[in-house]
C-alpha cells in the first residue's frame, strides 16, 4: 500500500489520497499526489513533512505557495504530468524544478546542467557545454570505452564545493547494440536498469533507482563548439570556467517558467548562484575544449587519456 499523506500544507486541507515522497539527493524531499516522472528513484514513504507538496487543483493556470521553507504546486487538470514514452511532460518539468530551484537556492545550493564522472583513479570531472553540444554521447563514450563512472549527463546539485547527481535518467545516445551490451556489462555500475523506449521503440535511456555518489571537481571541461577543426584543449582560470558556468545555468533558468503568475510565485530570496558555482571549481583544473559536435566525444576521450 502506497504511504498517505499525513500532514497538510500550513492552510491546505488534509487528504487521505496516496502519496509518493521522493528524495532529491539528501537536499530536499517532495511528495506527489501522483507519480513523478522527473525522479527516476523508486518513492518512499516519509516520517516528516516534506518541502515541496505537489498536487492537483482546480484552477487554469499552475500556482506555487511559500510557507516558510517550503512550498506547495499546484497543478491545474488541464497540465499534463505523466511521461509520453521517452518524451517528459516539459511544463510541469518546469514548473517543478523552479521550485525546487528556490529551495535549494535558500539553502546555498544550486540546479545546474552537465555531465559528472568519476574516473578510475578516483578524481572527479565535470563536462559542461550549450545544450545540444554532445555532451551525452561524450559522457556514454567515456562511461562505456574508457571505465569512467557516469554519475550523471543532465542535471546536477552544487553544494559547498562538491557536485550531486540530481535523481534522474541518463540520455543514451541511440548506439543501441552499444547501449545494451554496456548496460549489461558492469561498467554500468547499477544495481537495477530498466529501459524507455522512444517514439520509434528504440532503448535509448538508463533509469537507475540508486543515486551515485557525489564528487568533488578535480577538472573542469567547458566545452565551446565551432565549426573549424578542433584545437588543443586550452588551460583556462577557474574563475573564467565558473563564469561560463553561471552564464550557462542562467541561459538554462530563464526558459523554465512562462506563465508570468507561476514566475512571480518561485521565490528564491535574490540568492546569488555565482559563489555557489565558483565553489566547485576553485580548486580544479580547467580547461576549455573547442571541438565541433560531431568530435566533441572523441576529443573529450583523447584528453582525459593525455
Amino acid at each position: 500500500m502506497r504511504p498517505a499523506f499525513r500532514r497538510g500544507f500550513e492552510g491546505t486541507k488534509q487528504t487521505d489520497m496516496a502519496s509518493y515522497t521522493y528524495d532529491l539527493s539528501g537536499f530536499l524531499t517532495v511528495e506527489s499526489e501522483f507519480e513523478l516522472s522527473l525522479f527516476d528513484a523508486p518513492p518512499r514513504s516519509s516520517e516528516s513533512e516534506a518541502d515541496i507538496v505537489v498536487r492537483r487543483g482546480g484552477e487554469d493556470a499552475p500556482a506555487v505557495e511559500w510557507t516558510d521553507r517550503r512550498a506547495a504546486v499546484t497543478v491545474p487538470p488541464s497540465m499534463t504530468v505523466e511521461k509520453d514514452d521517452a518524451a517528459e511532460p516539459v511544463r510541469f518539468t518546469k514548473l517543478l524544478l523552479s521550485a525546487v530551484q528556490a529551495l535549494l537556492l535558500r539553502r546555498r545550493a544550486t540546479l545546474a546542467f552537465g555531465s559528472a564522472f568519476r574516473a578510475p583513479d578516483g578524481s572527479g570531472v565535470g563536462l559542461f557545454g550549450p545544450s545540444g553540444c554532445g555532451k551525452s554521447a561524450a559522457s556514454f563514450r567515456l562511461a562505456r570505452e574508457r571505465g569512467y563512472r557516469l554519475l550523471a549527463d543532465d542535471l546536477l546539485v552544487f553544494h559547498d564545493g562538491r557536485v550531486y547527481p540530481f535523481p534522474r535518467y541518463l540520455n543514451l545516445p541511440r548506439d543501441v547494440p552499444a547501449v545494451e551490451r554496456w548496460l549489461r556489462s558492469e561498467g554500468a555500475s547499477t544495481d537495477r536498469v530498466r529501459l524507455w523506449p522512444d517514439a520509434a521503440d528504440v532503448p535509448r535511456r538508463s533509469v537507475t533507482e540508486r543515486v551515485p555518489e557525489r564528487t568533488e571537481l578535480d577538472e573542469v571541461l567547458v566545452v565551446a563548439p565551432r565549426e573549424s577543426p578542433a584545437g588543443s584543449p586550452e588551460p583556462i582560470p577557474s574563475e573564467d570556467a565558473a563564469a561560463t558556468l553561471i552564464d550557462l545555468v542562467d541561459e538554462s533558468l530563464a526558459g523554465w517558467i512562462t506563465e508570468p503568475r507561476t514566475r512571480e510565485a518561485i521565490d528564491d530570496r535574490g540568492v546569488d548562484r555565482g559563489p555557489i558555482l565558483r565553489s566547485a571549481v576553485t580548486r580544479a583544473a580547467c580547461y576549455r575544449l573547442e571541438t565541433p559536435r560531431s568530435d566533441l566525444a572523441r576529443s573529450v576521450a583523447e584528453f582525459v587519456e593525455r
